[in-house]
C-alpha cells in the first residue's frame, strides 16, 4: 500500500495534513486527515488539540493511523511547550472503530454526554454591579460576534445556520450577565413544550469560581418555568471539570453518550 498527499487543499485542510491511501494496484482505499486547533478556555491544562479522522478500508486503517500520528507529532513539535491531545470522534455504537482506536493506544475515556436536570431555582436578575439582558442578535455581525465568544469555549463550533434554526424554537433564549457593556457570562437555550435544552453556557475566565454560570442558569430557568418548562437537557464534555461539577451541583442524571471522543495525550 502507498500513502500520498493531495496536490491541493482537501475540504479546506492543508495538503500536508491530509493523506490518501491506495493499494499496490493504485486503487484508492480511503483518506485521513489531522487538524490542529487551540482551546485554552475549555481545556487550559492541555490546550493544543489535534483532531484526526480516518475514512478508509479496514485493511488500510493501521497504516493511515501511523501516518496521521507521525504528522500529529510534527504539529505538536511546532509548539513544544504546549501540552497536546490527539483525539477523534466516533459513534458510541461503532464498536469496531472504538476497538481499532483502542488497539492504537487511544483511550475511550472522553465523550459528549447528555444529562437531564430540573430547572434550578433563581431570579431573573444579575448580581450587583451587572446587568441581566438578552444577547443582541438582530443582524449578521452581532450573531457572528456572539458565536465567536461562544465557540471560544467549545471544541465543536456552532454555526449561524444552527443559531438561526434554534431561534425558531418556542423557548429560544440567548442571555447574559454584563458589566460595563462587556459579557461576564452568557448562555443559549432552546426547546418547546415542557422541556428545554441548554446548548451552551460559559463564564469569562476572570469571573470563574464565583457561581456566575449557576446564577445565570437560575435566572434563565425562572423565565422558562413561567413558560411551563419542567425538564432541561444539556450536553457536557466528560473531561471538562467545570461542566461535570455543574451537573453534579444540579443533580443531573446521565441520559446517554452522544459522541465518544477517544484520545491520547502527546507528551
Amino acid at each position: 500500500m502507498r500513502i500520498t498527499h493531495p496536490q491541493a487543499a482537501f475540504q479546506g485542510i492543508a495538503p500536508e495534513n491530509v493523506f490518501f491511501v491506495a493499494n499496490d494496484q493504485q486503487i484508492q482505499l480511503g483518506t485521513g486527515y489531522v487538524m490542529q486547533f487551540f482551546q485554552g478556555e475549555l481545556y487550559p491544562e492541555r490546550p493544543n488539540h489535534l483532531f484526526l479522522q480516518i475514512d478508509c478500508q479496514p485493511s488500510a486503517r493501521a497504516l493511515m493511523f501511523g501516518a496521521l500520528l507521525a504528522r500529529a507529532y510534527q504539529l505538536k513539535a511546532q509548539n513544544p511547550g504546549l501540552p497536546a491531545r490527539l483525539y477523534t470522534q466516533v459513534s458510541p455504537d461503532d464498536l469496531q472503530m472504538l476497538r481499532f482506536y483502542e488497539s492504537c493506544g487511544l483511550k475511550n475515556d472522553d465523550g459528549e454526554d447528555m444529562f437531564r436536570f430540573l430547572p434550578p431555582p433563581g431570579v431573573p436578575q444579575a448580581p450587583m454591579g451587572m446587568v441581566f439582558a438578552s444577547v443582541p442578535l438582530q443582524d449578521e455581525a452581532s450573531q457572528n460576534a456572539f458565536l465567536s465568544r461562544v465557540n471560544a469555549q467549545r471544541i465543536q463550533p456552532f454555526t449561524r445556520d444552527y443559531l438561526q434554526l434554534w431561534q425558531q424554537q418556542q423557548h429560544f433564549m440567548a442571555l447574559g450577565f454584563y458589566r460595563n457593556g462587556q459579557p461576564v457570562s452568557e448562555c443559549i437555550l432552546t426547546g418547546a413544550g415542557s422541556s428545554a435544552t441548554l446548548l451552551m453556557i460559559y463564564t469569562r475566565s476572570e469571573y470563574r469560581r464565583q457561581g456566575m454560570a449557576k446564577n445565570l442558569l437560575g435566572a434563565a430557568s425562572a423565565l422558562l418555568r413561567e413558560r411551563g418548562v419542567n425538564t432541561m437537557y444539556t450536553h457536557i464534555f466528560r473531561r471538562n471539570a467545570p461542566q461535570v461539577a455543574l451537573m453534579r451541583r444540579l443533580n443531573g442524571a446521565f441520559v446517554r453518550t452522544v459522541t465518544a471522543l477517544p484520545g491520547m495525550n502527546l507528551d
